[in-house]
């Protein structure tokens, strides 16, 4: 069981053009400057990252960076990690009151874990946030009535996240509060910003911090831009559908709403509704379309919203349940396609990993048949797709894997630290380690011996 729907904000134009940038900060273009995400573009094989986050951060974000392009900025394990260390801060016995946790991870090692409370919840349950060193020592919990998702580690080391937004909340006939808070390493509330002047933005559920430290957000009625003391810098007011975060380009352009704007909030091009999507190293935009009624594609935008790529991908031979993107900053685009009959007990699925090069080649492609325990939350996240700053592509489905970029072969594998418990997609952890946890609140971490 997933959080209630969220607003739809990727778009995917259909219409031919020039192979040039979507957004401002592609070729030829170095952006505006700032080395956030862990120090993205130090590699060959990075996405450079803009965004104001915290350097050397393993995963500082969602998606590694506001480009949601899945693709870290350093590397993991590569001859086959070992569980150094397993917790449970938090124990979680029936695991339908419970959202997937969320986990971000600073330059230290420090984890912060968010376990947010699920409609099954009984009444006066709260939501947990905690922070873990790399040893797996507890430095700090805490818990709130207000939902926990979105956390972001900035330039300076706090953690972020949007505190009071609500399914419903931002419509301007009848608004609801809600406020970005900040924490300090050692859990303090150390700052909080509140949207001035705007009835309409003051409701918003999604975030994403721009290269010089404001901040996007996001409402089912509005996307605004705000200064670090709530001043809203622009906005713009439409009606949304359903997403889980906010994509940025390279220089703040931001794909929104079925519109694309440029970093000042002016109207770039609109569109049609997509799935997934996310920009790639040329600040173009790489969507996936998985529709059941339509060939499965990736499409490619460049300039205008005009698609400079439109690829059909082989069909995996079953019906696609779920499905992953990550984007190589060789602008190889990786596809985890995912067919799951869930039921109580141990669930077969069928995992097919794709890689499609540039040119629209399929590279390879790697199936996978795993066994997955029960895991009452939403299929999407029982799997997880990244690729790290030295071409290992991390699938999370049932165990956690470590594939080729090149080839597709299958370098190691890693089981959960308990078997029998559902595992959760795996972030990167400090020291090329894995970090992972399980629907009965185990946080686990292992690296190379």
């Amino acid at each position: 069981m997933g959080r209630p729907a969220r607003i739809a904000l990727l778009v995917l134009p259909l219409a031919c053009g020039a192979r040039t940038a979507l957004l401002p900060g592609g070729p030829g273009d170095t952006g505006s400057g700032g080395s956030g995400g862990g120090g993205g573009g130090t590699t060959p094989l990075a996405v450079a990252c803009n965004a104001a986050l915290l350097d050397g951060a393993p995963t500082p974000t969602q998606g590694y960076c506001t480009t949601r392009a899945n693709q870290a900025a350093v590397a993991g394990p590569r001859v086959g990690p070992q569980i150094v260390w397993s917790v449970t801060p938090f124990p979680i016995t029936s695991p339908e009151d419970y959202l997937p946790a969320e986990t971000v991870v600073d330059a230290t090692g420090r984890a912060y874990v968010a376990i947010n409370l699920s409609p099954q919840a009984p009444a006066g349950a709260e939501n947990q946030l905690f922070a873990l060193d790399d040893d797996g020592t507890v430095a700090w919990t805490s818990s709130a009535y207000g939902y926990l998702d979105q956390l972001t580690l900035d330039r300076e080391g706090r953690l972020w996240f949007p505190q009071g937004g609500a399914v419903g909340c931002g419509d301007p006939n009848d608004p609801c509060s809600s406020e970005l808070v900040a924490l300090s390493s050692d859990g303090t509330q150390v700052a909080m910003i509140a949207p001035s002047g705007s009835p309409s933005v003051s409701g918003f559920e999604l975030m994403a911090i721009a290269s010089d430290g404001t901040f996007f957000v996001a409402s089912p009625y509005s996307l605004a831009r705000l200064a670090t003391d709530g001043t809203v810098l622009w906005e713009t007011q439409a009606v949304f559908g359903e997403t889980t975060s906010i994509v940025v380009g390279p220089d703040d352009g931001v794909v929104a709403g079925g519109v694309a704007y440029d970093s000042a909030g002016e109207e770039l091009w609109t569109g049609p509704s997509s799935d997934v999507a996310a920009i790639n190293a040329q600040g173009q935009v790489v969507g996936l379309s998985a529709d059941d009624q339509e060939p499965l594609s990736l499409v490619t935008l460049g300039a205008g919203g005009m698609p400079v790529a439109n690829v059909s991908l082989p069909s995996p031979g079953f019906v696609i349940n779920a499905y992953q993107l990550a984007v190589a900053g060789d602008g190889t685009a990786i596809v985890l396609l995912a067919d799951e009959a869930t039921s109580p007990g141990i669930t077969k699925a069928q995992v097919q990993i794709l890689a499609v090069e540039p040119s629209g080649q399929t590279r390879w492609t790697t199936p996978l048949e795993v066994s997955l325990p029960y895991d009452p939350a939403d299929l999407t996240t029982h799997y997880g797709l990244f690729v790290d700053a030295t071409g290992t592509v991390v699938v999370t489905a049932g165990a956690v894997m470590g594939l080729d970029l090149a080839s597709g072969a299958l370098l190691w594998t890693l089981p959960p630290a308990k078997p029998n418990v559902c595992l959760r997609p795996a972030v990167l952890g400090a020291g090329g380690s894995i970090l992972a946890t399980q629907c009965d609140g185990t946080v686990f971490l292992a690296r190379d011996p």
